[in-house]
């Protein structure tokens, strides 16, 4: 597992994309890659998604799913990964 989140996303998605922009803007490191790249991932995220949706951002960090989540939220879960 990485500390380093991984933002699911799917193009021209608003929050994923203020999501993203945030991130950049306080320097957390992060690794974008949008769902039709990632199969193996997507599906992933389905499968830790209630009704098997692959919401746009989620992000993945020290092995939990944050669908849609805040920058704080982020923050503190790469805290608890380290």
């Amino acid at each position: 597992m990485t500390d380093v989140p991984i933002v699911y996303y799917l193009p021209g998605c608003p929050y994923a994309a203020k999501l993203r922009a945030q991130l950049t803007l306080a320097r957390v490191p992060h690794r974008s890659v949008r769902f039709r790249d990632d199969e193996e991932g997507a599906a992933a995220v389905r499968a830790h998604h209630p009704q098997g949706h692959e919401l746009s951002p989620t992000v993945v960090v020290g092995g939990r799913y944050l669908p849609n989540p805040s920058l704080r939220q982020v923050r503190e879960a790469v805290a608890r990964a380290r």
